[in-house]
């Protein structure tokens, strides 16, 4: 998903997937207008490669997420 480097020359790759739903409120007729939301999880892995391209640390993490819209947000 997404490349950066380090000052050192390394790279970081980062990768995210989101599964979402969508809440109640947007459902509901005209309301889900000014007011709607979904709710899931997001996990994430970053991956630190040295110059060589050999794999030198790893992070996996999850977190929950909220996502709103509508006219009233």
């Amino acid at each position: 998903m997404k490349t950066s480097f380090t000052d050192n020359g390394s790279e970081i790759w980062t990768y995210e997937f989101s599964n979402m739903s969508a809440d109640a409120i947007s459902y509901v007729p005209i309301v889900n207008l000014f007011a709607r939301s979904a709710s899931g999880t997001k996990k994430e892995l970053v991956v630190l490669y040295d110059k060589s391209d050999v794999v030198q640390r790893f992070t996996m993490s999850e977190s929950n997420v909220t996502v709103k819209g509508g006219l009233a947000n």
